[in-house]
């Protein structure tokens, strides 16, 4: 089955989700997709999971990671995050390391109201506290810089799109646009079905080693404040994963 057909499959049974299932949602873990909302001012919000993933040529990650993200002010919110990681290649010696840090600021322009989605814009600074000579990490500095829309299309379901930039520190390494788009259908009041398919374009010319993929996942609230989640996402060409797995759990809270 080639890169295109894998991707039409994945776009009908995404279709498939929103017409078969139609409450007001969020973008979160599992998806790698962030909505226009911002966290509560005066509240943390704190991401854990556990990620494993395998290459095409077969290396090996577990990668559990850590986010913590604050409402700073009504419509902005910053976070950091990390994740240490633990890599068995098919050849040569196992490595594991932390990975490099992320830090996150976001400021929502809109809401959502009427035709119009909410919208945000993102700025995302990495970092380089991965080896280098681990192989873990490039040892730059990398900034990128996202563009977010959310709309809810009903009370039960809600879309969001991505469309971002990433300015590359590494010597001879191409910067990059990124996109994805991803739907939330809430069909109890604790279960929620997610997926999204996104890519990188690295504008070489070369389609073949642009990463696109999608995922599936689930979202279950033990309660508004802590939410369990898994999912998996499938790579739809060599340039992509064969697969990641990935479980997790979020909590806010008020100091």
């Amino acid at each position: 089955m080639n890169s295109i057909t894998k991707g039409l499959m994945f776009i009908v049974g995404l279709i498939f989700c929103m017409v078969l299932f139609s409450g007001v949602a969020f973008a979160a873990r599992p998806l790698t997709t962030d909505d226009a909302w911002t966290v509560e001012k005066g509240t943390f919000q704190v991401e854990t999971g556990f990620d494993f993933t395998r290459q095409d040529n077969h290396d090996k990650e577990l990668s559990p990671s850590l986010t913590f993200t604050y409402g700073l002010f009504e419509r902005m919110d910053i976070g950091v995050g990390s994740a240490y990681l633990f890599i068995n290649p098919a050849e040569g010696e196992k490595e594991n390391g932390f990975a490099d840090t992320e830090l996150k600021i976001k400021y929502r322009l809109l809401d959502d109201k009427d035709w119009v989605p909410a919208f945000a814009i993102s700025g995302l600074l990495k970092i380089p506290t991965a080896s280098e000579s681990k192989g873990l990490g490039s040892g730059k500095t990398d900034f990128g810089i996202n563009t977010i829309f959310t709309k809810n299309l009903s009370k039960r379901w809600a879309l969001h799109l991505n469309l971002g930039y990433t300015f590359i520190g590494e010597h001879g390494v191409r910067n990059e646009f990124n996109y994805s788009l991803a739907g939330q259908f809430a069909f109890s009041d604790t279960w929620s079905l997610v997926g999204e398919i996104g890519g990188v374009n690295n504008f070489n010319g070369h389609k073949s080693d642009d990463p696109f993929s999608g995922l599936f996942g689930i979202q279950y609230m033990l309660s508004d404040l802590f939410i369990l989640d898994a999912g998996v996402e499938i790579g739809m060409n060599k340039a992509a994963p064969d697969f990641r797995l990935t479980l997790g759990l979020t909590f806010l809270f008020k100091p």
